[in-house]
């Protein structure tokens, strides 16, 4: 061993005996960061399921902070972030009332007031009114609505935290959960917990899986494999708690996520495989009974995201319409899911379920305090205080609605959703991307056609006041269907074939717009987009009384 240790001292300094002190440890330090690079380029190639599309997109997006700090380029963004924003102020002061900005010096009267909200309340529902908008209002009955609002003012300042104090509030919030395990087909030792939406379900969920791989496996590097269709809501759980987000990609239009690539990506860290029932982006429900048992087989978990279509596929088929893939407990791989109350549930904004085959793995989801000088602190999700009027609210609007008031809904939005799709696919161009199975229809021009699916969607806007979703990655228009927007099927494809239309009449003059934004945007690395996001969610809590 010495006369092996001599040997490779001798070559090692003969080969460096031109090299200075500092010259050799630069040279280290070289090799160093070039292994470093390929060690991430090659992360990149296997991880990322676009393959050489995905490695440039790294290594451009490594870059990018380097070339931010350039004075040229610096002085060029902040002249684009400039434009944008007075771009976006313009946009949202056209309905401003009069800005307060400071503390009036004395209260003001009840009745002034309450005539001040019903003219912003009026501005907060004139656009969603018509029934042509994505998503967003799920109901859309002013006396509904108003009939929840009334249950949740009974209730709102009552706290699920205080339950003693609050023990109808409790029981209300227990009862909710209850019944959406029901829905789901939990099984004995099924239970859940309530959270103020989606995102917070699925944080909560990822958190549990972080900590059950730690306490079980001891894995301290976790990874989640989900698809490139999955909510972006993986990726800030993913920001959130240090875990790894791997995506898989899909095979065809329909977007299932592809098992051989997500088998590729499981290793020794992986904590949960993640599918969708039903997509946001392009509807389709994935493959769930083959991630259960690929997460059997490895023994990891399995988290299905069913907030958007949460109170839609357990009512499906009753409704006379099916899933291509079941997607609840009765896949014996699922552990958790979650689903939104307050999209088509119609709950108050602000209501999610969470549920877990088993108890176990929900105490991964609490989070404690034991030694902090105010006492024991255990909170179940991310909230301390939760307000109850939105739990109340919640539980009134499931029992108004029962299970044949859901079937029914249920059969009027997927309805819509399904004669759209076959409205859509049947028009000249058109195809559709991903499966309208559910409530989202979204689709693109055939590839040959010349159809810019961002121009087309300004042309539908023009032609009939749609606002819809825009997709990338690949390039798409979505809408998810809701009450409001069913009755509006037909009208929907008729004006989609008057755009199309107008849009080849002058392609030209639909070049700019939104189809401009996503071109540019397409080129332009991470770190750039993300000082557009930055003016956004900026301008979303500025007084304009103060920025102007």
């Amino acid at each position: 061993m010495r006369r092996l240790d001599a040997s490779l001292k001798s070559l090692v300094n003969s080969m460096l005996v031109e090299y200075d002190p500092y010259s050799t440890v630069k040279l280290a330090l070289v090799l160093m960061t070039a292994s470093k690079l390929l060690k991430a380029a090659q992360k990149a190639w296997m991880h990322r399921a676009d393959g050489l599309n995905g490695l440039y997109q790294w290594l451009l997006s490594s870059i990018a902070p380097l070339l931010k700090k350039l004075p040229m380029v610096k002085n060029q963004l902040r002249g684009e972030m400039d434009k944008l924003r007075t771009d976006l102020h313009k946009d949202i002061t056209k309905d401003i009332t009069v800005p307060c900005i400071k503390l009036p010096p004395s209260g003001q009267a009840e009745s002034s007031l309450l005539e001040l909200m019903k003219s912003r309340q009026q501005l907060d529902t004139q656009y969603w009114m018509p029934g042509k908008i994505t998503g967003a209002i799920y109901h859309g009955d002013r006396d509904y609505m108003g009939w929840i609002g009334q249950i949740y003012g009974m209730f709102a300042f009552t706290n699920p935290l205080h339950m003693k104090l609050h023990p109808a509030t409790r029981q209300m919030e227990s009862e909710v959960i209850a019944m959406v395990l029901g829905m789901y087909n939990g099984p004995a030792g099924t239970c859940g917990a309530f959270t103020t939406g989606g995102t917070e379900s699925i944080l909560m969920a990822m958190k549990a899986y972080r900590d059950w791989g730690r306490a079980e496996k001891g894995i301290t590097k976790p990874n989640v494999v989900c698809c490139t269709t999955a909510h972006a809501a993986f990726d800030k759980a993913g920001q959130f708690f240090g875990i790894e987000i791997r995506k898989a990609g899909f095979a065809d239009d329909e977007q299932e996520m592809d098992m051989q690539q997500t088998r590729r990506l499981i290793d020794s860290n992986t904590v949960a495989l993640v599918g969708s029932a039903c997509q946001y982006p392009t509807g389709s429900v994935d493959d769930i009974p083959a991630l259960s048992e690929l997460a059997l087989a490895y023994n990891i978990g399995l988290h299905v995201d069913c907030c958007l279509g949460g109170f839609l596929v357990p009512f499906m088929e009753k409704a006379g319409y099916r899933t291509k893939h079941t997607f609840d407990f009765r896949n014996a791989g699922v552990t958790t899911i979650s689903c939104d109350p307050h999209k088509y549930g119609f709950a108050p904004k602000g209501a999610s379920v969470l549920m877990f085959r088993s108890v176990e793995l929900r105490h991964a989801m609490y989070s404690f305090a034991t030694q902090w000088s105010g006492g024991i602190y255990a909170t179940p999700t991310i909230l301390g205080s939760r307000p109850g009027g939105v739990v109340a609210a919640t539980w009134a609007a499931m029992m108004k609605h029962g299970e044949a008031g859901y079937i029914e809904t249920t059969k009027r939005i997927v309805g819509a959703t399904r004669e759209i799709g076959e409205g859509l696919a049947a028009l000249d161009g058109l195809k559709l991307v991903g499966r309208p199975e559910v409530c989202v229809v979204a689709f693109a021009g055939k590839a040959g056609s010349d159809i810019n699916c961002y121009s087309l969607c300004d042309a539908i806007k023009q032609i009939g006041d749609w606002e819809l979703g825009t997709l990338q990655n690949p390039a798409a228009i979505h809408l998810a269907l809701t009450l409001p927007s069913s009755r509006n099927a037909a009208a929907f494809i008729s004006d989609v074939k008057k755009a199309l239309a107008l849009l080849r009449s002058d392609p030209a003059k639909w070049s700019g717009g939104t189809a401009g934004l996503y071109g540019t945007l397409s080129k332009l690395p991470s770190a750039f987009i993300e000082e557009s996001a930055k003016v956004f969610l900026d301008t979303m809590t500025e007084c304009v009384a103060e920025a102007a």
